[in-house]
This record gives structure tokens, C-alpha cells and sequence, in this order.
């Protein structure tokens, strides 16, 4: 016996913390990824907001481009917020201002626009829909003033026509003033050749750009040298667009997302209200601090003395590990496009990934509450002998949930209940009901008769041998089931973006609508890794809740 305890000793002393070094592994990846600095691609999104004068030096073909507002990085924060400058500007006007310039820039037909300290009117010419130039305009609107999007709103004039109006609940209307820099030192590239062979900016410049035949480039300006015989507007023009196309830059070093999950009233349902939170703190400063936990965990925490708390915190760490990525818009665009690298489009111009994320969550959570709590219901009341001749009708209703396809079910219920959150919630319900009611009945059954029998030899009643036995024992079946359930229902919530339930359908659906293959990638590949993530933490609460008598060592 001490022969084989010495045994059991030497091999636990030689085990290794392998959740320590698979999240130094994690640590190293994420530092070194995070050194790397890309353009971002998707020009609809990602649109440059600089400001620059052109200038032509006298007697050589020359332009000086004076950089005034403006940055390259993506999610820099701006060093000043002004006041938006008011009074009413028309298009051509040289006074007017940043914010009224970039909305000329977006859509042709703007013919003038006004600028008060709450409200900005946009007059138009063309004759499309008022409420197409209202949608075309409202991410345009939102990226010229430095206000948060929540405060501000766009309606289509009642009393003028061809008029747009956006208001804010803040004091004012205010911009960003960037301290603009265009390279961190000067480079002189006296001919093309030496330009193909000098920075990213420098080669980007002259690849696009025929009429180059060299480049100054400094902090603040741009001096271009063109080939006789240039039209200088379409030049000047053309480099503005170059500019766009190489800006902004962004790393890919991802920051810390934490969420909060709150209860939430929405008549006649008690959903529950997802919210990302961004800490702006590095990721690898997480992942080097679960470094030194799981280490703390492999000295302290012995053979068999693993607890509820180190499971939770295992489940919290990889869910945030995760989250985070989710949350990081730039490292999407650079995967989308190495898969689409001539698409123009990458990130959905509605929301980011770990917004649909949060709405995919809201709608799985909401049903999950539902399908538990009345699936366990059915499935112990099924069980109980005055109710056993119930168990056809229960099997026939929840199999009749699969029975009819998911999207039928989400097109009926959308003009009974309306469009929105309900109707896909309904259908997951639906849908999801079937594994838990079914594993809830088999995990209970499977409890030998023998147990029960001497339960109630102990003098247990009715309801202390379901409690204290019989749901026990047959835990981990029904772990099971809702294992499953909830699974299936991330992959089912997608089709909730055909009924205006938002989520991680709602870029598959514009992706299938609009041909863009890039946005059906950007909801499918974070549902199925939506889908992983949580078969992993509801099957690390399975091994936490399942009584430790149960569990099988190996």
C-alpha cells in the first residue's frame, strides 16, 4: 500500500501546470499579434478623417498637401473637442466648416447644409427617398461630430421638403480636433524608384498613383511631384482617396471586454439585457494575470481537491478571453480580408461583432430561462405517477416544436406577435423545449428502483427523494439536455434576424440579401465560435454540479 501511495506521489510531482503555460502560450500569441499594426479595408466603415489644404508651388509641378485635422490610427482619442462652428454653408463654400465639408464629401446631391448648436438640417436635390437619404446619412452624421451616437437622432422634415434633421439631447453639436501626423519623421524619395523601395506610405502612394514621380513626406505635409501634363484636380483628388484607402491604421492588440447581464421588462416576457464593456485594458495583461492564477491553483489546489470556485473561474476566464476578441473590430476586418482581399466591404455598418454578439446572447439567455424552467417542469411532473399518463401528450408537444422548421415557426409567429425580440424568442422556446424535457424524463427514470425504495425506507417524502435523489443522480443527463438545448439554440437565434430580433443573423441575412460574402462570414464565424464557447463553460458547470460521488475517476 505505501509502495503504491509512493507511486501516486512521484507521478502527481512530476505533473506540469498545463492551464499555466497554455495561457503564457495565449499571452505570447495575443503580445506578439498585438505588435502588428494593419490598414483597415473596409472603406465604407473605416473612412478617413483627416483635413488637408492643396497648394502648387510656383514654376515646378509640384503640390503641398497641408495636413490641418485628422489621424491615422484607429481609436485614437482626439486631443480637443470644440464646439461645432454654426451658420448655414452650401457646397463649394470655403468657410464651411470640418463637420459640414465631410457631409458634402458623402453624398453629392447635398446642396446646403445648416449648422445650429443642436441641430444640423441637410437640404438635398436628387429624387431619392427621404428615408433612404436619412439612413445613408445617419453613420456619416455620427463620424463628423465627436457626440455619442445614443444622443442623437435623425427624422425627416415635416415642414420642408427634401430636408433631413438631426438633433442632439446634449448642450451642442461639438467635432474632434486631432493633432494630425502623417509619419513619425521625414522621408524624401527623390524619384518613383526610390519611393517603391522606402515606407508602406511611400509604396501604397505610388502604386496607385501613375503621376508621381516623388515624394516628401513629413509629420504635417505632403509634397507630391507629378509628371508634366497632369490634371491637377483629379491628381489632388485622387491622393485624397489614397490617403483613405491606406487610413486609418490600427493595431492588432486587442483590450479587456467585460459584459454586464441584467433582467429586463419587456411585456410579457422577463428577458435578460446583455451589455459589452470595453476596460481599454491590454488583453495580454489578462491573460499574463490567469498565467499566475493557474499557476497559484496547480500549488495550492492538491489531487481531487479542485472546487466549485476554481471551475468558475476557469469558465470566466475563457469566456472573457473570447469576449474580447469579439470585440475587437480591427482584428475582423484583417481576417475578412485575407479571406475577400478585394472586397470593399467588411464590417457591417449596423454594429460590431460583440454588439451582435450581446443581442445573440440576450435572445439565447431569454429563451434558455423559459425552456429550463418549464422543461424541467414537464419532464419531473411526467414522472410522478398521478401525472404518468401525461407522457404522450408531453412528448407530442415538445417533438411537434422540431417537427416544424424553426423559420416557419419565427414567420407565423412574426405577424401574430409582431415584429422583434418576441416572436424569436417564442420559436426558440419552441424549438429548444425537446433535449431538456426528454433528458429530464431519461435522467429521472434512470435512477434504480432500489435507491428510491431505500429513500423511502429512510422515511424521505415525496419531494425530499426528488430533491435529494432522484434530481442528483439524474443531474448530469439533464445537464445534458440543456447542454444541448442552448447549443442549438445559437445556431437557431440567426434566423431571429428575419423578424427584426437582431444578432449574429443580422449580417448573414444583409450578407445573403446583398451578395456581400464578407458579412456572412462576420456572423457565422463568431456564432460557431459563440457555440463552442458554450458548450465548454455549460460543460464545466456539468462536471460543477454533478454530485462528486457520481463522477467517474480515470
Amino acid at each position: 500500500m505505501s509502495a503504491a501511495k509512493a507511486k501516486v506521489s512521484a507521478s502527481s510531482g512530476r505533473r506540469l501546470p498545463y492551464g499555466a503555460l497554455m495561457w503564457l502560450f495565449a499571452t505570447l500569441l495575443i503580445f506578439g499579434v498585438g505588435q502588428q499594426t494593419v490598414t483597415l479595408h473596409d472603406q465604407e466603415k473605416f473612412t478617413g478623417d483627416f483635413d488637408f489644404t492643396v497648394k502648387q508651388v510656383e514654376g515646378e509641378n509640384s503640390l503641398i498637401f497641408s495636413l490641418t485635422a485628422g489621424t491615422y490610427l484607429y481609436g485614437v482619442t482626439p486631443e480637443v473637442i470644440l464646439p461645432t462652428p454654426t451658420g448655414s454653408f452650401s457646397r463649394g463654400d470655403e468657410t464651411a466648416p470640418q463637420v459640414a465639408r465631410a457631409l458634402f464629401d458623402t453624398l453629392d446631391s447635398i446642396t446646403e447644409i445648416t449648422i445650429e448648436a443642436r441641430t444640423i438640417t441637410v437640404v438635398y436635390g436628387s429624387d431619392m427617398e427621404a428615408e433612404q437619404v436619412r439612413s445613408r446619412l445617419r453613420r456619416p452624421v455620427n463620424n463628423a461630430v465627436a457626440n455619442d451616437r445614443g444622443t442623437i437622432t435623425a427624422e425627416v422634415s415635416g415642414t420642408a421638403e427634401k430636408t433631413i434633421l438631426f438633433s442632439t439631447s446634449d448642450d451642442r453639436f461639438r467635432y474632434a480636433q486631432y493633432q494630425p501626423a502623417l509619419v513619425e519623421s521625414i522621408e524624401d524619395y527623390d524619384s518613383r524608384a526610390a519611393a517603391e523601395a522606402g515606407s508602406d506610405l511611400a509604396r501604397f502612394i505610388v502604386a496607385e498613383s501613375r503621376p508621381v514621380q516623388s515624394l516628401r513626406l513629413e509629420p504635417t505635409r505632403l509634397v507630391v511631384g507629378y509628371a508634366e501634363g497632369t490634371a491637377i484636380e483629379p491628381f489632388a483628388r485622387n491622393l485624397r482617396e489614397i490617403l483613405n484607402d491606406f487610413h486609418p491604421r490600427a493595431s492588432l492588440a486587442p483590450h479587456l471586454w467585460l459584459l454586464t447581464v441584467a433582467p429586463e421588462i419587456i411585456p410579457p416576457l422577463l428577458a435578460i439585457a446583455v451589455e459589452p464593456l470595453e476596460t481599454g485594458l491590454p488583453l495580454f495583461l489578462f491573460t499574463l494575470l490567469m498565467v499566475a492564477v493557474e499557476s497559484g491553483i496547480f500549488f495550492v489546489a492538491r489531487e481531487g481537491k479542485k472546487n466549485l470556485l476554481i471551475h468558475l473561474v476557469h469558465i470566466a476566464s475563457v469566456f472573457l478571453l473570447f469576449w474580447s476578441i469579439f470585440g475587437h473590430e480591427p482584428l475582423w476586418d484583417a481576417i475578412l480580408h485575407a479571406i475577400f482581399p478585394t472586397s470593399a466591404q467588411l464590417v457591417h455598418p449596423q454594429g460590431t461583432v460583440i454588439d451582435f454578439t450581446a443581442q445573440h446572447l440576450e435572445l439565447v439567455l431569454t429563451s434558455s430561462i423559459y425552456i429550463i424552467s418549464v422543461g424541467l417542469f414537464l419532464g419531473v411532473m411526467v414522472t410522478r405517477d398521478n401525472f404518468r399518463e401525461f407522457l404522450p401528450l408531453v412528448n407530442n408537444l415538445v417533438n411537434s416544436g422540431q417537427t416544424v422548421p424553426t423559420l416557419a415557426i419565427v414567420a407565423i409567429m412574426g405577424p401574430i406577435i409582431g415584429l422583434g425580440f418576441m416572436p424569436a424568442v417564442v420559436a426558440l422556446i419552441a424549438y429548444g423545449l425537446l433535449p431538456v424535457v426528454r433528458n429530464t424524463i431519461a435522467g429521472i427514470e434512470s435512477v434504480s428502483v432500489s435507491i428510491v425504495d431505500s429513500a423511502r425506507g429512510m422515511g424521505m417524502t415525496s419531494q425530499q427523494i426528488l430533491l435529494r435523489t432522484e434530481l442528483p443522480i439524474a443531474s448530469r443527463i439533464i445537464m445534458a439536455g440543456i447542454r444541448t438545448s442552448m447549443v442549438i439554440n445559437i445556431g437557431t437565434a440567426t434566423l431571429g434576424a428575419f423578424v427584426g430580433s437582431g444578432g449574429l443573423g443580422i449580417p448573414i441575412a444583409s450578407g445573403l440579401s446583398m451578395t456581400v460574402d464578407a458579412f456572412i462570414l462576420l456572423g457565422a464565424i463568431p456564432a460557431a465560435l459563440l457555440a463552442i464557447l458554450t458548450d465548454y463553460v455549460l460543460g464545466r458547470l456539468e462536471v460543477v454540479l454533478t454530485p462528486r460521488g457520481l463522477l467517474i475517476e480515470t
